[in-house]
């Protein structure tokens, strides 16, 4: 599918920056923006498995209108519902900032406009709806899952002391 056919689709709501600086960017901005169409493969809770191709803008791209600080070990994805995953940067960075899927746009097919898709970010943590991408430096040993809401433990998990949320990431 060439750019040219790729739909950006105009968002009923303005998506929260924040990184060194705080900004919003909404579907105009968004249109801006170069799109990318890449397979992304969901992982859902119950173990299946989903292999689409997804398009959307490159998180990198979005987040370049907050200047997100080199130190940056993570991001916080939050939904419009308040749903909140914590992801690794290296592995957030590589994702898109969906709009559409199977060529159509998400709105066409369900109740979301936007979507964080990433190659190894498991299902639970690829947020629908999303409001607000914040670039987090989490101190070695701190658990990601602290800033999370809605989000599943992972089994994996050590268990190790939940690091306080901070107050603006809310």
């Amino acid at each position: 599918m060439a750019d040219g056919d790729l739909h950006v689709p105009s968002l009923s709501s303005s998506i929260r920056l924040v990184g060194e600086e705080e900004t919003t960017i909404d579907g105009a901005a968004l249109a801006a923006l170069p799109l990318e169409e890449r397979e992304c493969e969901i992982v859902c809770a119950t173990g299946d498995r989903y292999t689409e191709p997804w398009y959307g803008v490159p998180v990198l791209e979005v987040l370049e209108r907050a200047s997100v600080p080199p130190e940056t070990t993570h991001l916080l994805v939050e939904s419009a519902d308040g749903y909140r995953a914590c992801v690794a940067v290296d592995t957030a960075l590589e994702g898109l900032l969906a709009l559409g899927k199977n060529g159509r746009p998400l709105a066409d097919a369900g109740d979301y406009e936007t979507r964080f898709v990433a190659v190894g970010a498991d299902g639970p943590r690829t947020v629908k709806d999303v409001a607000r991408i914040e670039a987090l430096t989490l101190e070695p040993g701190a658990d990601p899952e602290a800033y999370e809401i809605g989000v599943a433990p992972d089994p994996d998990s050590e268990g190790e002391s939940d690091p306080p949320v901070p107050d603006d990431a809310s």
